[in-house]
């Protein structure tokens, strides 16, 4: 079993709190969730830094995706623990018309990537694909990307399971999340043992009640018995603007 969690950081500020102001939160969110393989989203290179930091024992895939100016920007990296997994072989494509060059969007301001990886799990002497990105808040640019993540990933579906995080920017049973579940799983609805809650909350979780628009989502080479929301407020504050989900999965 490993337990996978998916983490939008936030890229700046949460309320009046700056992400320098949250950073022991959130790490202490990924720390405590007992997770052992993890897809951030909105990680800057600040971030990153934080993470490589005070991740102990860990390592990451990805680089940032670029942005009009030419810098680094965002990751969407996966943070996984060495003693466990060994990374085999990984990549990134971006949505856009050039999926192999940094590139921006079609029509958006920015740049919007996906990180690959295959690895080797130790524990269990078994290779899985894990899979993590962050998608374009414009619903027509998502549902556009949709069939560049399906034609990358399905070479890799059929030789191994698979499981993709992020922050996908659609609501559960919207037309991309539908179109998404044509060729994976919703592991929310996978796992016997599982909840119902909000994902992002922008701070004020009344407002933003019913906004699902990160998963966890599965092969059919993979089972899920476990998912969750973390929804709880650390010493009175949020750690992000989105909670983190985390599954457990066996490959």
């Amino acid at each position: 079993m490993v337990r996978v969690m998916s983490f939008n950081l936030r890229c700046s500020n949460v309320g009046e709190r700056e992400q320098w102001d949250r950073v022991d939160d959130c790490i202490k969110t990924i720390l405590d969730s007992g997770c052992e393989l993890l897809g951030v989203q909105e990680a800057t290179p600040e971030w990153m830094a934080d993470l490589t930091k005070n991740l102990e024992g860990w390592d990451y895939i990805g680089i940032g995706r670029g942005d009009r100016k030419g810098g680094d920007s965002e990751y969407s990296a996966i943070f996984y623990k060495k003693d466990r997994f060994e990374s085999i072989e990984s990549g990134n494509f971006w949505y856009s018309d050039t999926p192999d060059v940094m590139s921006p969007c079609w029509t958006s301001y920015h740049h919007r990537i996906c990180t690959w990886g295959i690895f080797y799990d130790k524990k269990e002497d078994k290779k899985f694909v894990h899979v993590n990105t962050h998608m374009d808040c414009d619903f027509d640019l998502i549902y556009k990307s949709i069939p560049i993540l399906r034609e990358r990933i399905e070479p890799l579906m059929k030789e191994y399971p698979l499981s993709c995080s992020g922050d996908f920017n659609s609501f559960q049973n919207g037309r991309e999340y539908n179109e998404i579940i044509k060729f994976l799983r919703d592991s929310k609805f996978v796992a016997p043992d599982s909840m119902e809650s909000q994902t992002f909350h922008g701070d004020e979780p009344t407002k933003h009640g019913t906004e699902i628009i990160d998963y966890i989502f599965i092969n059919d080479k993979v089972n899920a018995y476990k998912y969750r929301v973390l929804n709880e407020k650390i010493n009175g504050n949020y750690a992000s603007d989105h909670f983190a989900i985390y599954a457990d999965l066996e490959y």
